[in-house]
């Protein structure tokens, strides 16, 4: 019986993940295409992985290999599209949304436990952090829930284990691959199980667990390192991942509290720009301590988010997709809500409660179509994106090769299935006195006329382009000029080919 309620629950939580990511998430067969510059450069290494090129190596790229394995398995199931993408989104809400279950059950009654993951998943997913879709702090987000369960349930039911702390550290380590900023988290979790057992005089536990976090998170790091030394890699995974992304973002004149100044204003517009989660954060250390569990892991807790923002802020730069991740601690803020009606909630009879369950579901599958990010989206036709119209010209030439420049990845190596022929194959936001290499490497390509095909991405009219581009127009000619919005900015899309 356990095991069959254990499978409901699964079912549930996917079925909730399917209802509300198929209008939340740009992957999902409900957009016709997810422009995301972002995900198509993610898509394009996890493709160009999956074709035996080595990210870093081969394909400059700066985010974590494990978020472009996922990218590449998605490319496996669809080549051209992001449904590929969709089914992980879905496989990682799920695995989440179980594990956040089994956290409000430390706390609260099952019926208090389900109505809240739709209602959690509806105003995570709509918040303005979830960035079109498929961002690494989503692909994050069941690894912070398994962790949260495990830090709960330490201070509430039973002390880990070193084999489930060694679990917390595979899953610190899978983060760490990923998107390393995010491992604030992991930090504030282990330094919570070190003060615990400080205070209960452990010392060997308050060594050997950390220690034993550790020894997990080099596991998936020494498998994905195997696979950088076998193939020559592992200088340029070290380089990009670490030493690019750490140096090479740095911008202006301003000086260190100016730049702290302006991140901790970006930090705070994001999170004003989200406000029924903005309120629900806000509550979090006030009814923290209505919570049944002592009261120094309720300052843990606290602390524990506090070093998630840090981690998060500590790159000295921001984009509103980066508070997605912080955004999760809602759903304890939810938690903390229902506990004060938990009791009344569970005295009312299975049909009075189904027919709320049944409402609360379908109340969050309207909200979450109503208030998604790019509800305007929704079941457009191919036709709007450009995208596809290029993708038709390049597959009409044998062998095309294509080189992005001006802008990120806009796509176009999604809808026409390339791999890139190049080791840039996009303009990246670096400051060009910082690693001018990117920019100098495209303008190189230009002159070597090493691709058949170049798209430009720019808010430049033509007459501006062949000023700014004059050796691009000497050695390609443009063969088509469109507009297309992105982000709410328009811009002009050409594509040029080689002069023969």
């Amino acid at each position: 019986m356990k095991n069959k309620s254990k499978i409901y629950i699964i079912l549930y939580c996917f079925f909730i993940s399917l209802f509300i990511l198929l209008f939340t998430t740009k992957n999902s067969p409900f957009y016709a295409f997810n422009d995301w510059a972002d995900a198509n450069a993610f898509f394009t290494v996890g493709k160009s992985m999956m074709h035996g090129l080595v990210p870093y190596k081969d394909i400059f790229e700066q985010k974590g290999p494990f978020l472009y394995l996922l990218y590449g398995i998605g490319y496996l199931i669809s080549h051209r599209s992001f449904i590929g993408v969709f089914l992980i989104e879905l496989i990682i809400f799920t695995i989440g949304l179980y594990y956040l279950y089994k956290t409000l059950k430390l706390f609260l009654s099952t019926k208090s436990s389900l109505l809240i993951l739709p209602i959690f998943t509806a105003l995570f997913t709509t918040s303005k952090a979830f960035t079109h879709g498929g961002s690494a702090e989503e692909f994050c987000s069941s690894f912070f829930f398994i962790t949260l369960y495990y830090f709960f349930r330490h201070f509430k039911v039973q002390e880990l284990t070193f084999k489930e702390m060694l679990i917390n550290g595979i899953v610190a380590g899978l983060v760490l691959l990923t998107k390393y900023t995010l491992l604030g988290f992991w930090i504030g979790f282990t330094f919570s199980i070190f003060v615990d057992y400080l205070f209960k005089k452990d010392l060997k536990k308050a060594i050997i667990y950390p220690l034993t976090l550790l020894f997990g998170m080099f596991i998936p790091f020494i498998l994905f390192s195997f696979y950088f030394l076998v193939n020559h890699g592992f200088m340029a995974f070290f380089h990009n991942y670490f030493t690019i992304n750490i140096t090479s973002y740095s911008v202006g004149k301003m000086n260190i509290l100016e730049r702290i100044k302006e991140l901790f204003d970006g930090f705070y517009i994001s999170l004003y720009t989200n406000p029924i989660i903005f309120y629900l954060i806000i509550l979090t250390p006030i009814l923290i301590w209505k919570l049944n569990i002592n009261n120094k892991a309720k300052i843990l807790y606290i602390i524990l988010i506090i070093m998630t923002i840090l981690g998060v802020l500590c790159g000295l730069k921001f984009y509103r997709y980066y508070i997605l991740f912080i955004l999760l601690f809602s759903s304890i803020s939810l938690l903390l809500i229902f506990n004060l009606f938990d009791i009344s909630l569970n005295k009312i009879n299975k049909y009075f409660y189904l027919s709320i369950m049944i409402f609360t579901i379908l109340l969050s599958v309207f909200y979450s179509y109503n208030y998604a990010n790019y509800k305007n989206y929704l079941f457009k036709p191919k036709s709007s994106y450009n995208q596809f119209k290029y993708a038709k010209i390049l597959n009409n030439y044998e062998n095309a090769s294509l080189v992005n420049m001006g802008f990120l990845d806009w796509g176009l190596f999604t809808t026409a299935d390339i791999v890139p022929s190049t080791y840039f194959f996009q303009k990246h936001n670096f400051n060009y006195k910082y690693f001018p290499l990117n920019e100098d490497s495209l303008n190189s390509y230009v002159k070597e006329k090493k691709t058949t095909h170049i798209v430009y991405i720019t808010k430049w009219n033509e007459t501006k382009l062949r000023e700014q581009e004059k050796l691009l127009f000497t050695n390609y000619k443009v063969i088509d000029i469109s507009k297309q919005k992105y982000e709410g900015r328009r811009y002009n899309i050409y594509l040029f080919e080689v002069n023969k």
